[in-house]
């Protein structure tokens, strides 16, 4: 049985992401009825990888608890996807099921790590869902969300300066603070309030005192950040700033005077901060130190090389050898004891979510609900560029977490939340489209028989577009006798009228 555990499980979690993952890029461009096969698939593959998973971990380290707890998580993962598409017709059932495979994924490999850990996150990621559940349900509120601008503005930069007086360092950064037991990173949540901030505030009319002002605003999110030592938030919110200020302008010139400041700002912050330059040192040659400030990226990338293809799979490698892995290693972790393809896999469905909530936005007519799903995929794939970047040293390490995967509970939950509002977004507009096309329906089948009430039309063609009633029912357009059922000066065909 052991024997089974170590050799051929490994393939099998390896298979039901490459499937899983194929399977969300057929879906993403495909029609109502394709998506839902594509769907009702992938929630077969997570079931498969998480019994597949923790039933090697139940066997490898004679542990039953590890095969129960996973049959819990699989019930709750499950169980949501199920209620969800219960509870809302006009779901995005693929972003849940992204959300719920990253988490699915990240719970597996903190249960093998920590245990203790793992059932922690699980809670946390439980309000999370709770959240994603209910706030749909106050969906025809939304437009409630745009009014709040400036509070916005102003609790996300109180909430980071009590951060900055008040937080207790970790790693050489103020990064969070505890109340009753319970520690919190506001930075990610501040990180919604931003989203909403500048979603909001970019639907005004954005004069030139206008942007000086939002900009302000954003220096202020920043360099609160900067000197809590907090860089790579400091980044996220510098980036999604920028790239919101492009789309809501199109002035590429902001673009370019955004990037020559945060070149600047990256130099200062170089030679003012002390860690920024071990970080950068480490990043540039580990290897002669790898026994001190360098010890924790060669050992991400031993972790790595060790893996190969498929991993050497659940419970065979060494993560605990990575100091803080399961915050800000856990990509190399999970490279080595499940393998580089399906790491990559993993990248993949990030990068679905990122496309998936672009192809979304450029869909809304309504600016505010338009940026604020560009910002969360932007905010979104630029954590997980940092994260993995740095953890594959492909760019200097900057402390931050993957998204739904690594340990964390202020991660997830800021995660699930912000998702959540996007997930409500596109209910709302699936809904006003619904409405559109049944009324447009109404109406040009009104058109079509008042035409042929009109005499316009043989009995022949009747029957082809109305069936037997053409000919056996002479009241069929009784109804519609002299009534404007047309109006010519409605567009039908152009739906921007509505606002979604």
């Amino acid at each position: 049985m052991q024997a089974y555990a170590v050799s051929y499980s490994k393939y099998l979690i390896a298979a039901c992401m490459v499937l899983y993952t194929l399977l969300a890029y057929v879906a993403l461009p495909s029609g109502t009825e394709v998506r839902r096969t594509c769907e009702s698939l992938q929630r077969l593959c997570i079931g498969v990888f998480t019994v597949n998973a923790y039933l090697t971990m139940a066997i490898l380290a004679k542990n039953e608890d590890y095969f129960t707890f996973g049959l819990m998580q699989l019930v709750i993962v499950l169980g949501t996807a199920l209620l969800y598409r219960k509870l809302y017709r006009h779901s995005n059932m693929l972003m849940l099921n992204n959300i719920l495979m990253m988490l699915s994924i990240g719970l597996v490999m903190i249960t093998r790590i920590n245990h203790d850990k793992s059932q922690k996150q699980l809670l946390i990621a439980l309000a999370g869902i709770v959240f994603l559940l209910l706030f749909p349900l106050f969906r025809n509120k939304l437009d409630l969300l745009r009014k709040g601008t400036y509070f916005y503005g102003i609790a996300g930069i109180l909430s980071l300066g009590v951060v900055l007086v008040l937080g207790a360092f970790t790693n050489g950064s103020k990064l969070n603070f505890t109340i009753a037991g319970f520690t919190f990173q506001p930075s990610e949540f501040v990180k919604i309030l931003f989203l909403l901030f500048m979603a909001s505030a970019f639907c005004e009319e954005n004069t030139a005192s206008h942007i000086r002002l939002l900009t302000a605003a954003a220096v202020a999110h920043v360099g609160i950040l900067m000197l809590s030592k907090d860089l790579g938030s400091a980044v996220i919110f510098f980036v999604t700033y920028l790239i919101l200020l492009f789309l809501a302008t199109g002035k590429w010139s902001y673009m370019f005077i955004g990037l020559l400041l945060g070149v600047i700002g990256a130099v200062i912050c170089y030679f003012l901060f002390a860690h920024v330059r071990v970080r950068v040192q480490v990043f540039l040659d580990p290897w002669s130190s790898i026994d001190g400030s360098g010890y924790q990226i060669t050992q991400s990338l031993f972790a790595i090389s060790f893996g190969g293809l498929f991993g050497a799979g659940l419970m065979q490698g060494m993560p605990s050898s990575i100091p803080f892995v399961e915050s800000d290693f856990i990509f190399a972790a999970i490279i080595e004891e499940m393998g580089i393809i399906f790491g990559i896999c993993l990248v993949l469905i990030c990068l679905n979510i990122f496309t998936d909530f672009l192809l979304l936005a450029s869909n809304y007519s309504n600016k505010f609900y338009r940026l604020y799903t560009f910002g969360t995929a932007i905010a979104f794939i630029f954590q997980a560029f940092l994260t993995i970047g740095g953890e594959v040293k492909f760019i200097p390490l900057t402390g931050v977490t993957l998204p739904l995967v690594s340990y964390g509970g202020s991660s997830v939950l800021a995660t699930f939340i912000m998702f959540g509002i996007v997930g409500a977004i596109f209910m709302l507009q699936e809904e006003r489209l619904a409405r559109f096309s049944m009324r447009y329906e109404e109406e040009r089948r009104g058109r079509d028989r008042s035409y042929m009430y009109e005499g316009n039309t043989t009995r022949q063609e009747q029957k082809e577009w109305y069936g037997d009633k053409g000919d056996d029912n002479q009241d069929f357009y009784k109804d519609f006798k002299g009534v404007p059922i047309y109006d010519p000066s409605k567009d039908y065909e152009n739906m921007n009228h509505f606002d979604v």
